[in-house]
């Protein structure tokens, strides 16, 4: 899931990127207003300096710039452009400076706002970039750039809630905008909001009917809605318009794992291993459904591979010290269950597992060890969930 966020994240940092920093910002009114009081050599300064841009000779633009501020210190349109030339740079600190300074001179001067959130954002300072592009949108709420850009800060910074409110105002705005729609819907499911991350990716399947990557969404969010029949034909039309599209069989595999159709899971999540060999979660499933199907050598070969990749991933070690107990091999049975239980000691299944290996190493005191912390611990699971239910926590008798 974490690769899945980032590569998503990713697509839309691209999207947002392609958007230009702004140049001659300041409003009409405040532009008459300061060129009233320019000295005529600032002017001059600030006319070089356009030119300069136009050949995009951003040094000497800089140079221009700071000679007119030198005249005129308060001119906020010659501060925004040269926080721009020094974007166009990479000085992102003195960008930075020349942009909150223009905002602090003229604190509603949404130009100078925006470009601070874009300079934070392309830095990847997230958190900074919030505060100016929430004051932009409070200046102008049909801003979409820096609406956008808000939500995108919120998505990094995994606040999706946060995120679907700037993104809704969005697509109140312009319900075709496909981006906005795989945004919304991704942040829907990051919440675990599957039906309005439904609704969603099907307003994003009718805007883009060929898009395979809108109805693997579509599907992963319907199969999490507890709709899998709705899921799989989501998911089948995904393979179908782009077989090799990342995640899609494996997806598919899982939705039709969890219906019981475990010979074509199994086929899915071959695909997936075909076109992504390291992704280990399709690695692992394969290997779980060849443990439950009795085709224990090639459950170990599966599972083996999975453990030595991701040595922390508790549940595939568990699944291999399984397999390895149908192989009666006791030794890498006890090894790979270890460190099952070291990873989490509190999972009763796994003390049980590691219980049943020892005892086919021969090691009965262990065994027993294993075996009452494993029914210790199911009973203080099943206390916890009854005094869930019950809204009450059961008497303790007072000691005497």
């Amino acid at each position: 899931m974490r690769g899945r966020k980032q590569h998503f994240f990713i697509h839309l940092v691209t999207v947002a990127c392609a958007v230009c920093f702004l140049f001659n910002s300041a409003h009409a009114q405040s532009k008459r207003a300061a060129q009233a009081s320019i000295p005529a050599e600032a002017a001059r300064h600030f006319a070089e300096a356009k030119s300069a841009e136009t050949r995009s000779d951003w040094p000497a633009a800089e140079i221009e710039y700071k000679e007119a501020l030198k005249l005129a210190p308060r001119w906020v349109e010659a501060m925004v452009n040269l926080g721009v030339v020094f974007n166009r740079q990479g000085k992102t600190d003195e960008a930075i400076k020349a942009f909150t300074r223009a905002a602090e001179i003229s604190p509603k001067l949404a130009p100078a706002l925006i470009n601070l959130g874009i300079t934070y954002f392309r830095a990847a300072r997230y958190n900074e970039a919030i505060s100016p592009l929430r004051r932009a949108v409070a200046l102008d709420s049909s801003n979409k750039q820096a609406r956008q850009l808000l939500a995108l800060s919120f998505i990094a910074l995994e606040k999706y809630q946060a995120a679907a409110g700037q993104l809704e105002a969005l697509r109140a705005a312009n319900d075709k905008d496909a981006t906005v729609l795989l945004a919304l819907g991704e942040s829907y499911l990051r919440l675990k909001q599957y039906g309005k991350a439904a609704q969603r990716f099907e307003e994003l399947v009718r805007l883009a009917p060929q898009d395979a990557k809108a109805h693997l969404r579509l599907g992963e969010a319907l199969d999490n809605a507890s709709e899998p029949e709705r899921a799989i034909v989501e998911l089948r039309r995904a393979v179908e318009l782009d077989p090799h599209l990342a995640e899609a069989h494996y997806t598919l595999g899982y939705a039709l794992m969890k219906k019981g159709d475990l010979d074509e899971a199994a086929a899915e999540f071959a695909r997936e291993l075909e076109i992504n060999p390291q992704f280990l979660l399709a690695r692992y499933q394969l290997g779980k459904i060849h443990l439950d199907r009795g085709r224990t050598d090639e459950a170990v070969e599966m599972l083996q591979k999975v453990v030595e990749a991701a040595p922390d991933f508790r549940p595939a070690l568990e699944a291999l010290g399984q397999a390895l107990l149908k192989k009666r091999d006791a030794a890498r049975a006890v090894a790979a269950l270890e460190q099952a239980v070291k990873l989490d000691p509190n999972w009763p299944d796994g003390r049980a597992l590691l219980g049943r290996a020892y005892m086919l190493a021969g090691r009965r005191e262990d065994a027993q060890r294993e075996f009452a912390a494993a029914q210790r611990l199911s009973q203080e699971e099943r206390k916890r969930i009854e005094e869930k239910v019950s809204g009450q926590k059961t008497k303790r008798p007072n000691p005497r």
